[in-house]
């Protein structure tokens, strides 16, 4: 045989190493995954079960998120379990649709808030057309995610569908995930206005990780939010170098000052958290 032909042969041997190691790697582990996904100014974020139920929560500003999620799932996932949709801001919602397209999703969480934009509308129409189970988010839902994981929806604190809100920041969705010792609070863009609101019910929104809210902008994170969550970790979505300065210098020090750390997309790209 020739030495192309061995060539050959040691290149395919690796890419098959290689393949094997990547899915290898994908499989449930025992651990909850949650991934703070490179999308630039936008979000979204993959939460994955021990048992590898698979949680996406919102879809970042265009259809990159397909590129990740090739990325952090194995080759041949082709379901999402919960999709969540916070609010429809286009840097939230645009890659939903292709995701909907892509993948069966079984279950979507949503406010139904009513919002003028088009990538919105692109979005509820792939809704209509996929077949999963819509559920509106509504203050005191608990939904089961399996492996003693649950989801605990804060805000809004009524159901939101088919009407409109001046701020449809401020009724994004606000959902505690818990899982053994861990609370993961997501936020979406609620500002100022919103947490105080949320502040003036009686639920426990302390957390040991914090999804800082709006990509660190200064309508959001006021002090006396930051102190009832007490997170030690806060994780921003923001874009590297984004033209409207996410996160703000001042927030980043506000956080810190209160003792939590503080670590962003805009800095370190994806970003992984192991939980045990």
């Amino acid at each position: 045989m020739g030495v192309r032909f061995w060539i050959v042969l040691y290149l395919f041997m690796g890419f098959a190493y290689f393949l094997i190691l990547s899915e290898w790697e994908k499989l449930p582990d025992g651990n909850m995954h949650v991934v703070m996904m490179d999308v630039g100014q936008g979000e979204s974020i993959l939460i994955r079960t021990p048992s590898d139920q698979t949680i996406l929560v919102d879809g970042g500003p265009d259809y990159s998120i397909l590129e990740r999620l090739g990325e952090e799932l194995s080759f041949f996932k082709r379901d999402i379990d919960l999709v969540i949709l916070t609010h429809p801001d286009s840097d939230h919602s645009t890659g939903l649709s292709r995701v909907l397209d892509r993948y069966t999703v079984k279950n979507i969480l949503m406010t139904g808030v009513i919002k003028d934009n088009p990538r919105y509308d692109s979005f509820l129409n792939e809704v209509y057309e996929s077949g999963a189970k819509v559920i509106f988010a509504q203050s005191n839902n608990d939904l089961d995610l399996d492996d003693g994981a649950m989801l605990d929806i804060i805000w809004p604190l009524e159901n939101m569908f088919g009407k409109s809100h001046k701020k449809p920041n401020n009724v994004s969705i606000v959902a505690k995930i818990l899982w053994k010792d861990h609370e993961l609070l997501l936020t979406g863009d609620i500002e100022k206005e919103a947490e105080k609101e949320i502040l003036m019910q009686p639920i426990d929104i302390s957390a040991d990780i914090l999804k800082v809210p709006h990509h660190g902008s200064k309508t959001s994170s006021s002090t006396g939010f930051i102190v009832a969550v007490n997170p030690s970790l806060a994780v921003v979505s923001a874009g590297k170098d984004n033209r409207f300065g996410h996160p703000a210098r001042d927030i980043v020090s506000r956080y810190e000052n209160l003792g939590a750390k503080v670590r962003s997309t805009s800095e370190e790209g994806r970003i992984e958290l192991v939980l045990y």
